[in-house]
């Protein structure tokens, strides 16, 4: 379908003659003759590009391109004939993808509109791309708690700024970080890096890298993890077990845009998106001097916490049908059972996430081809873990705390045996059933029947 091109101008010759150039090009011309007809049309419905004259009679071209709403509805290329080169200079600060002078060549004139169109086309990619990043896809989940995920990751991600990913071991902060990767349309690799996995005195290099002769062993220079992310996202997964001393000389190159190798004489410039993760407290570290409180200000500029499982159980479903497709291919199919699906629904999945989706690849080898059938028996596989959960938090949470989360776990399990019956839990604990429905609600326990 060919594109519809708005021409403001008053000069019913200019219209005639550029009309025709753009229908001869196959572009279909809609006309404004004055700055109140173009915004009308701009608002009503915005044309694949505007082709502008400066000098309209009831209000300025630049004025009209000054109160326009931003970003643009349209691409404009100005079209003027006595403007001063302030006025051009201005023109294209309010937004104007090009200025041609008339009276113009057909060349000229064509080549602006065509760029003005591929720059729209391009942002158009570009947001596409970003509301794609938001479906159950990308960042899989059903719940609020997700939403608000892929919110952020939509927002930030096409920025340059760094952002700190918080929540729990197995959660997904490092796919959260592949998204703001992908958001962010950078060209360079996705490299991540985990600094609690890499002794401390080999780190330094790993990082930042080294020269020939740096080092015992160092036969040859060594690039660096911030060097093999040019132009791309380097994730620092882990950052709260960074060591002090490198804490020091990570702040300066997040300041400086540069890293030195070991033993080498100068610095080499940068161009890297940092993201940083930690299931670890970094205020409450910086609080007790193990985090230096510059650094933490430095990654914390656009924070997202990713929500542990148990806190999006609208989740779980939708992510065992990935992961299942995952592993028995696109047309993997998910059975559940109501017991089955309690009984994923109840458990507290310490885990997270890297649990779902070892127990759904454990269901998957014990299992023959065909649909994967998630029943009282396969729930079974969860026991193990239910029964750890109790003391997951030993040396983390007070003892009320612990006695909370063990009752929470009994709770559930009861509940999913019972399809969600209340009355019938009460019945399997042998307690009475207002009381048992009050410490429910009490413990936040989810009920669904």
């Amino acid at each position: 379908m060919s594109r519809r091109i708005l021409l403001v101008d008053d000069d019913p010759a200019v219209l005639r003659g550029v009309g025709g150039l753009l229908r001869d090009e196959g572009y279909r011309t809609e006309t404004a003759a004055t700055a109140a007809e173009a915004h009308a049309a701009l608002t009503r419905d915005p044309p694949a590009a505007v082709i502008l004259d400066l000098g309209l009679p009831d209000e300025s071209g630049l004025a009209l391109l000054g109160r326009l709403p931003r970003p643009l509805p349209s691409p404009i290329v100005v079209l003027s004939g006595g403007a001063t080169p302030g006025e051009a200079a201005q023109a294209l600060k309010l937004g104007a993808t090009d200025f041609v002078e008339k009276p113009p060549t057909a060349e000229r004139l064509l080549t602006a509109l065509q760029n003005a169109l591929a720059l729209r086309d391009l942002e158009d990619e570009r947001e596409r791309l970003r509301e794609e990043l938001a479906q159950p896809g990308n960042l899989i989940g059903e719940s609020a708690e997700m939403a608000e995920v892929r919110k952020l990751v939509a927002r930030a991600g096409p920025s340059d700024s760094v952002v700190l990913i918080q929540g729990e071991t197995g959660t997904g902060k490092e796919r959260v970080a592949r998204a703001l990767h992908l958001a962010s349309g950078r060209k360079g690799r996705f490299v991540a890096v985990n600094c609690a996995a890499i002794p401390a005195q080999l780190l330094e290099s790993e990082l930042f890298g080294a020269e020939k002769g740096a080092y015992t062993g160092a036969t040859a220079r060594r690039i660096g993890r911030f060097e093999q992310a040019q132009l791309g996202t380097l994730l620092l997964d882990e950052i709260g077990e960074l060591p002090l001393e490198l804490q020091a000389k990570l702040l300066r190159v997040l300041e400086q845009r540069e890293v030195e190798r070991l033993g080498g004489s100068a610095p080499v410039r940068i161009d890297v998106r940092v993201v940083a993760a930690t299931h670890r407290d970094l205020r409450k570290a910086v609080a007790d001097q193990r985090f230096r409180e510059d650094l933490y200000y430095r990654l914390a500029v656009f924070p997202v916490r990713v929500p542990p499982l148990r806190d999006r159980t609208l989740d779980i479903i939708p992510l065992a049908r990935a992961f299942t497709a995952d592993l028995r291919g696109a047309k993997g199919e998910l059975r559940l059972t109501a017991q089955g699906e309690n009984a994923l629904r109840a458990h507290p999945w310490p885990g997270n996430v890297r649990e779902l989706r070892n127990f759904v690849e454990r269901l998957h080898l014990l299992r023959d081809p065909g649909p994967l059938v998630v029943d009282e028996d396969a729930a079974r596989l969860l026991a193990p873990a239910a029964a750890k959960s109790a003391v997951d938090g030993l040396g983390a949470l007070s003892y009320r705390e612990l006695c909370e989360e063990a009752e929470k776990t009994i709770l559930r399990e009861a509940l999913a045996r019972s399809g969600g019956n209340v009355a019938a839990a009460a019945r399997l604990l042998k307690v009475d059933r207002g009381n048992l429905y009050r410490r429910i609600k009490a413990l936040g326990v989810e009920v669904s029947e």
